[in-house]
């Protein structure tokens, strides 16, 4: 399939069984959205329009992309369903139903009392092991990143808050594909796709947004009764001191973080990003997700770097058009 070109689409949702993970029942959907976001908790959602009924189960979304007599079937979102608000138009009955991600058991149970992730353990494997223990599918990048200090649970906190307040300490991400299984890994500078000239993947109106204000070139971060400033002077930094002619300064402190020096320097950066964001709508690309990086080449308009996607929202409509937030990485 390539997915630079046209292509005509569809949808269905399958109930899931959440024991195997494999596809059961088949139902079409007339309409509906999958939003990601990374800032968001459960990370994914989708909404979905049926004309019946569904209750609390197991769904999966797919699109049926057909190309030059060819199909494809992607899956484009997996989790659980809330039981639907019913819409009366005349004859006509509908049903909307909300969608949480896989993650939704996590955020639903609490860690036992006591609880805490050891110091000196590989903090990846800790967050996976939570998420299995909700019965997830997770997989994690081993030999990664170890906690310097146990990160111990507080007051009602719950698997998810847990995982969140782990990988959070190493700076990595939690990650979920379409058929709702679970990475824990690293942010990857690698660039996944290419939007441009070429492939004209992006739709005609795009709006690009400078916000230097707010963006600060010195960041000291404290953890416990450890401190560490560190500073843009990179002279070849739209943002750095020397560029700017002055010091913006920003403090922060975290509970726990395997290198503080390491995490301020790339904390700083990500400070920094919202400097530059684009939003846009282009044609659906499967391999691009929030968190990724893309490349996005349109000289004439200016608009010529490398972006980190921060969300997504995929219509389940004709041709699954895309609509992202993505900022300058």
């Amino acid at each position: 399939m390539d997915w630079s070109r046209g292509f005509s689409a569809s949808y269905i949702l399958m109930t899931v069984n959440p024991t195997t993970w494999e596809d059961e029942q088949e139902f079409p959907i007339i309409e509906g959205s999958v939003d990601s976001d990374i800032s968001a908790d459960l990370l994914v959602s989708a909404d979905v329009v049926m004309n019946q009924p569904l209750g609390e189960r197991w769904v999966r979304v797919y699109l049926i992309a057909t190309q030059n007599g060819g199909a494809e079937r992607v899956p484009v979102f997996t989790g659980l369903t809330s039981e639907p608000s019913r819409k009366i138009k005349g004859n006509i009955i509908t049903y909307n139903m909300s969608c949480y991600s896989v993650l939704k058991p996590a955020a639903d149970k609490m860690v036992p009392l006591g609880y805490y992730a050891q110091a000196g353990s590989e903090g990846a494997a800790a967050a996976a092991a939570l998420l299995k223990e909700c019965g997830l599918r997770v997989t994690y990048t081993p030999g990664g990143a170890y906690l310097p200090m146990a990160i111990i649970a507080e007051a009602g906190e719950t698997y998810l808050t847990m995982v969140q307040r782990i990988v959070n300490a190493l700076g990595w991400r939690v990650k979920i594909d379409g058929k709702g299984r679970v990475d824990i890994c690293p942010y990857d500078s690698k660039v996944v796709a290419e939007f441009d000239t070429s492939t004209d993947m992006l739709e005609p109106e795009v709006t690009d947004e400078q916000d230097w204000y707010s963006c600060p070139n010195v960041l000291r971060v404290t953890c416990d009764n450890y401190s560490v400033t560190v500073k843009d002077e990179d002279p070849n930094s739209p943002l750095s001191i020397p560029r700017r002619g002055r010091e913006i300064w920003k403090a922060e402190s975290v509970n726990s973080v395997a290198d503080l020096g390491q995490y301020a320097l790339a904390r700083l950066k990500e400070l920094q990003s919202p400097a530059r964001s684009l939003d846009y709508t282009r044609r659906f690309n499967p391999n691009v997700m929030p968190g990724d990086v893309v490349r996005i080449s349109y000289p004439a308009q200016g608009i010529n770097g490398v972006f980190r996607v921060a969300s997504q929202s995929i219509d389940l409509e004709y041709g699954a058009r895309t609509k992202e937030v993505a900022y300058e990485a």
